[in-house]
Formats: C-alpha cells, structure tokens, sequence
C-alpha cells in the first residue's frame, strides 16, 4: 500500500531576498553560467531532474517580475510541464504573534532577521518535504540526487548536504560559513564562523563566538543545502520567539538557520515542541561549490563554471 507520506511531492525553496551588500547588486540576478543563467536558474533545472515538483522563491518584492521574466523566457522549455514556481516576501513584521509583541515597530531594522527569518516566510507555501538553498549559490546535481533520495529514504530525519570547507572559499575576502561536526554520518552539531580566509601562517582562520581560530580544510562546512520536514516551521517559530526576545530591538541582529538546526538536535527541541530531538543525517556533496560574495568573484565563478557545465554537456569529467 502506498500511503500519503510516500506521495508527498518535494518541494525546493530559495532563499532570494538578500540584499547582496558586499556584492554591490542582486546576487540573485547576476549572469553566471555558460549561457548567461543566474546561480537560480540553474539550481531550478538540477532540481527538476532530481525529482522535485515545484520551487518557492522568497524573495524582495522589486525582484518578482524580473524572476518571473526567467520562468516565461530561459526556464520555460527546461522544465518538466507540471513544475510549479510560486514567490512569498520576507516582511520585516511577518514574525510569530509573541515574537510581535516584544516589539512597538519594526522601523529599526536595516535588514530582515536572517535566514531563519526567510525560510518562516515560506512555511504558508510549502506542503510537506522541502530542500533549502541560497539563490546565488551553484550546487550542482548531485546536490539535489542526494536531497531528493535522502528525504525520500528517511521521511521523518532532516538531512544536510556538506562540502568540505577548502572549496567554499573566497580569493576575494573572508566568508561566512556553518561549521558541521558528524559523526557516523549524523550532525552532531552546527556552529557559525565568520570572516573565514587564508592566513600566511596559521592556514584557514576564522571567528566563531568572538573568538579567532584555525579550522582544518577537509571540514564539513554548510553551504545552505537543507532538507527538512514541515516540523521545521515549529522549531523556527520558537526561535524566533526567543530571538527577538533578546536581539529583537537591534538594527542588524539575525537569527541563522543552523542555529535553528543545532537546538533542534538536543534537549532544546523539546522547548521547541518538537516530539523528539532531530536526527541530521549528512551527505556529501560530489560536485564542485560555487559563490560569489565579492564583485571579483563574478569573473572566477563565471570561468569555472563554463568549464565545468561545458565540460558535463560533452560528456568530459572536470577535476
């Protein structure tokens, strides 16, 4: 017998309302690949082989119609006839009712509260198993092989595809990046660090609770390449709550995904009403990673990624 469950289309979100300040533009909208596609568009097609039957962007309301204009134009004969696209916003006051209390106005805010923040906008558009990206990174196709078979194989599991730290760099400046510790297979837990670069002396450093360190090459980094159950929204919402609590009056604080992640898989879940702390399952990436965070990224990642999408149309395997 086939139950619900097991019918459940999966369903890709993107992450598409950052403002891209270090960028200088709209990352999101930025002509990368070998044929002028934005890191989106290719993203939207890989999933789309992969199995998944729609995508939901959330995005700044100026960006729509230009992401629309992809859907009618480059997208539309690359896409399987019933792979849906819807679009939601990421408002500054769209924030849990207890988390609105806490606040008189959201006219301090500089920016939105963070990737937590943009995934809860989404959570009236998204029905069952998800996959969560960023809009102006490049995964490649087994990226979204894995999310797909993962959240199929293990239905109730939340799950993470990771790439080892040494290929998420910038030659450009330093990056930000979710430090993963696994173990036999498992998450076991996720930590933010900052500004993460190349030193002449003590190799890759970076920050991680005001603290500066050295992080090994070969570490699982996330990239922002989730799978989740629609639990997630409930674990969101108590952070939120949380969050805006203690840092809900500052112009800049933002409330990250992996934090989401890392009190989820403990005895904070339960504050989180959750039934149980979450299983991370981790799988790692088989294909390159590419982003830009710096305007003299563009150029690298344009380049690399015409030999590497090139080279796979003709049947070449790029190192």
């Amino acid at each position: 017998m086939t139950t619900d469950c097991e019918n459940e289309a999966l369903t890709l979100v993107i992450m598409a309302a950052g403002l891209g300040s270090r960028f200088g533009g709209d990352k999101q909208l930025a002509a990368l690949g070998p044929n002028d596609e934005t890191m989106l568009e290719l993203a939207i097609v890989s999933a789309c082989r992969a199995g998944f039957s729609g995508v939901v962007l959330v995005i700044r309301p100026e960006l729509e119609s230009d992401i629309e204009a992809l859907f009618n134009d480059s997208l539309n004969d690359k896409l399987d006839a019933g792979f849906s696209h819807d679009f939601c916003y990421q408002a500054m006051d769209d924030l849990p009712e207890v988390a609105l209390a806490h606040l008189s106005d959201v006219n301090h805010r500089e920016k939105p509260w963070g990737t937590a923040h943009a995934l809860w906008s989404a959570r009236k558009k998204v029905k069952g198993r998800m996959a969560v990206i960023n809009a102006d990174d490049y995964y490649g196709d087994t990226a979204f092989e894995l999310l797909a078979s993962g959240l199929n194989e293990s239905k109730e599991d939340w799950m993470l595809v990771a790439y080892p730290l040494s290929l998420t760099l910038s030659e450009h400046g330093g990056v930000n990046r979710g430090v993963c510790l696994v173990k036999e297979g498992l998450l076991q837990s996720v930590a933010e660090w900052t500004d993460i670069r190349q030193s002449s002396d003590e190799g890759l450093v970076g920050t991680s609770k005001g603290e500066r360190g050295v992080l090994s090459p070969s570490v699982p980094v996330s990239m922002t390449c989730w799978g989740f159950t629609q639990d997630i929204f409930l674990a969101i919402e108590a952070e939120l709550i949380q969050f805006i609590s203690v840092y809900g009056q500052e112009a800049k604080s933002e409330c990250f995904l992996p934090d989401v992640v890392q009190h989820s898989m403990s005895k904070a879940a339960l504050i989180n009403n959750l039934p149980d702390a979450k299983r991370v399952r981790v799988k790692t990436a088989q294909e390159p990673w590419f982003g830009v965070t710096y305007p003299q990224d563009a150029v690298w990642v344009r380049q690399k990624l015409s030999k590497l999408l090139n080279n796979k149309s003709n049947g070449v395997i790029s190192d």
